[in-house]
């Protein structure tokens, strides 16, 4: 690729051919910097959706980073094994609550399988384990959440020919990318 295109429909091609998404989210909390992977659910412009329970840590760290009136930021960074391409994330984050968003919590919430939907009636994460498994409950559970990054700052490292290249998209992608060293 010598000039590549707005990153949002590369990060979708990239995605569409990738057997799975999973990016690792970075955030700091009281004793550093933690990493964890979530699935990314779906990209509406330059937001990724990700699933996540109000309860777990890197919602609490995120929450204690910043006033109540401001978004919290993190970083998430995927590799995509079958294209070779880094790609990582930063900017602000916010959470869509079923409350005020039902419609996109009911979507994400019936794509999850039934495992997944019962741990959100389970325990809270990080919690010590209980023996038996959660059951799921009848509806959407009240902790769960979108967790939305805005990709503020995107950059893209493609690692499968020789050189390497690098790209910076700044804000939503609009501007053409500038190449930096790999």
């Amino acid at each position: 690729m010598s000039v590549p295109q707005p990153w949002t429909a590369w990060f979708d091609a990239t995605r569409a051919g990738a057997p799975h998404c999973f990016a690792q989210l970075a955030t700091v909390g009281p004793d550093g910097a933690r990493c964890r992977t979530l699935a990314v659910r779906e990209r509406h412009g330059p937001e990724l959706w990700f699933t996540t329970d109000q309860r777990s840590e890197k919602v609490i760290e995120l929450q204690r980073q910043t006033p109540q009136d401001a978004h919290p930021h993190a970083e998430a960074c995927w590799y995509d094994l079958t294209s070779r391409t880094q790609w990582r994330f930063r900017g602000p984050v916010r959470f869509l609550l079923p409350e005020q968003h039902p419609e996109d919590c009911q979507r994400l919430w019936e794509k999850l399988n039934d495992a997944d939907r019962a741990r959100f009636h389970g325990p809270p994460p990080g919690s010590l384990h209980q023996t038996g498994l959660p059951k799921p409950g009848d509806g959407i559970a009240e902790d769960f959440s979108i967790l939305v990054l805005r990709a503020e700052h995107v950059k893209v490292l493609e690692l499968a020919d020789l050189p390497h290249r690098h790209w910076y998209y700044p804000g939503e992608g609009r501007v053409a990318p500038t190449r930096l060293m790999p």
